[in-house]
C-alpha cells in the first residue's frame, strides 16, 4: 500500500518532466535518466531507493502521452522532424523547451560550471589569483604571447620525439606541420638545439612555470590514439574530430572503410587544407572530409548535413584540448549535439579541467600559470568539470552516456611513462586534467 501511494506520487511528479522532455525530442532513455535525477528533493522526504526512482520513472515514460505538436516524433535515442499539425505547436515547444532545459541544466551547473563561487576553502587561493599572480606578468608576457596556443601545443607534441625521450607519442606528423607553419622553430627543434632545452626548463619551472606541461600534452596524444585505435577494433567506422586544430589522427591512424570528419573554424579549416594539401600526398595518406563551421552558431548536426556523415551507424567522438575552453552552457551544448547524433554503441573521449583546481579548492601553482597565460593570449579557460568518479557518471547519463573510465595524470603516467613513477611536486605530468571515456547507451 505504501509502495503504492508512492508510485503514485512519484509517477505523477516525473509525467509532467517525461512528457516535457519527450515533446523536445530527448530519447526515452536521455528522459529516463534526467528525469530520475530530477527527484532528489523526493529522497528527503520520501523513503525510496534510487533503483525504485528508476523503476518508477521508466514507468512515468512509458505512460507518458505522444507529444501534440511537438515538431518531433520519437526514436529509441533519436528524434526525426515532421510536419506541424497545430496552431498551438510553437508555444507547447516553447513550453517543452524550457521546462527540459531547466530540468538538465540544474544537475549539468552543479557539475560543470565556471568555479566562481567563494569559500573560506578557496578565499586564498583566488586572491592569490586576482592579486598576486600579477607578480608573474613580468616574465609571462614576452613567454605567453610569442606564439598562439595551438602553435605552442603543436611543439609541445614533437618535442619529447625530437629530444629521444622514452615512451613518447607516435605523432610522426606533427613535426612536418610544425616546421611548415613555424620553419624557424622547427629548424631549432631539428637540430636539437640547446636554446629548445632552456625554453622548455624555464616554461616548466616549479611554482613559476607550467610543471609537467610537455609530457600532458604527450600523454594526451597516447591516450586519444589508443582509444581511437581500439573502437576501430570493436568496428566504429566513423570518427567526429570536433576543433580538429593540427590533429593528425585521420592521416596516421586512418584504416580501410574508415570515414573521418574534421571539424574546424572556417578560417582554421582552411589552413589545415592547405597544410595537408602541400604535405601529405593523398596516394598516402587518404583525406578526411573537412567541415568548415563555427559550432557556436551552428548545431553539431547542421554542421555534418552535408556530409557523409551517418547518425544510425556508431561513431568515434573526440574533443581534445576543447571542454574547458568553452562555457558551461556551450558544454552542455556540445554534449547534447553529440548524443542527438550518436548512435547506441557511439564513443566519447574529451579531456576536462578538475572544477576543484579552477574554483580554488585546490591549489597548483602551475595552473595558475597556465590560466594567466592563455589569458595573455586572449583566452579564457571557462569550464571545470567534478572530477569525483560519480559526479562524471552522473554528468554522462544526463546525455545518455556510460562512463567507461574516468583518468587521472598518475594513471596515464603508468600507462604511457611505465620508465617513469609519478611525481607530485614538481609534477610528472600536469595534475589539474582528468580524462574521460564514454559509450552511447
Amino acid at each position: 500500500m505504501i509502495h503504492a501511494s508512492l508510485d503514485c506520487l512519484l509517477i505523477d511528479h516525473m509525467l509532467h518532466a517525461a512528457v516535457s522532455l519527450l515533446q523536445n525530442g530527448y530519447g526515452s532513455s536521455s528522459v529516463i535518466n534526467a528525469v530520475a535525477s530530477d527527484t532528489d528533493s523526493f529522497k528527503d522526504s520520501i523513503p525510496v531507493s534510487s533503483d525504485r526512482m528508476i523503476k518508477v520513472a521508466r514507468s512515468a515514460v512509458a505512460a507518458a502521452p505522444a507529444p501534440a505538436g511537438a515538431g518531433y516524433e520519437q526514436s529509441d535515442e533519436n528524434a526525426s522532424p515532421r510536419s506541424e499539425s497545430s496552431e498551438s505547436a510553437p508555444l507547447a515547444e516553447h513550453s517543452a523547451e524550457k521546462s527540459s532545459k531547466d530540468l538538465i541544466s540544474s544537475s549539468f551547473s552543479e557539475l560543470c560550471n565556471e568555479g566562481r563561487t567563494w569559500s573560506w576553502s578557496n578565499a586564498v587561493v583566488k586572491i592569490y589569483r586576482y592579486t598576486l599572480l600579477l607578480i608573474k606578468q613580468v616574465y609571462l608576457l614576452f613567454m605567453t604571447l610569442s606564439m598562439p596556443t595551438n602553435h605552442l601545443m603543436l611543439n609541445m607534441r614533437t618535442l619529447p620525439r625530437d629530444f629521444d625521450e622514452p615512451n613518447c607519442n607516435g605523432d610522426y606528423l606533427a613535426a612536418k606541420f610544425r616546421n611548415a607553419v613555424m620553419p624557424r622553430r622547427g629548424r631549432l627543434h631539428d637540430e636539437k638545439s640547446k636554446l629548445i632545452q632552456i625554453n622548455r626548463a624555464f616554461i616548466e619551472t616549479p611554482f613559476l612555470g607550467i610543471p609537467g606541461i610537455v609530457r600532458f600534452i604527450d600523454v594526451r596524444t597516447q591516450w586519444f590514439d589508443e582509444g581511437m585505435q581500439r573502437a576501430f577494433d570493436n568496428g566504429v567506422k566513423q570518427v567526429v574530430v570536433i576543433a580538429a586544430g593540427y590533429d593528425t589522427r585521420a592521416y596516421r591512424l586512418h584504416r580501410p572503410g574508415v570515414r573521418f570528419y574534421e571539424i574546424d573554424l572556417p578560417h582554421a579549416s582552411k589552413r589545415k587544407q592547405d597544410l595537408v594539401r602541400g604535405l601529405l600526398p593523398a596516394s598516402k595518406f587518404p583525406r578526411p572530409e573537412f567541415v568548415a563551421a563555427d559550432l557556436s552558431k551552428v548545431k553539431l548536426a547542421d554542421a555534418l548535413a552535408n556530409t557523409t556523415f551517418d547518425p544510425n551507424l556508431p561513431t568515434f567522438f573526440t574533443a581534445e584540448g576543447l571542454i574547458y575552453y568553452l562555457p558551461p552552457t556551450a558544454v552542455q551544448q556540445l554534449l547534447t549535439c553529440i548524443s542527438n547524433i550518436s548512435a547506441p554503441g557511439s564513443h566519447l573521449m574529451m579531456d576536462f579541467l578538475h572544477l576543484s583546481t579552477l574554483k580554488g579548492d585546490v591549489w597548483h601553482p602551475g595552473f595558475e600559470t597556465l590560466m594567466l597565460s592563455v589569458w595573455n593570449k586572449g583566452e579564457t579557460m571557462y569550464s571545470g568539470i567534478d572530477d569525483r568518479p560519480e559526479a562524471i557518471e552522473k554528468l554522462l547519463r544526463l546525455f545518455g552516456f556510460k562512463m567507461q573510465a574516468v583518468l587521472t595524470a598518475r594513471d596515464l603516467v603508468k600507462l604511457y611513462m611505465p620508465h617513469q613513477k609519478y611525481r607530485a611536486k614538481p609534477p610528472t605530468v600536469s595534475p589539474y586534467f582528468g580524462y574521460i571515456a564514454a559509450v552511447k547507451q
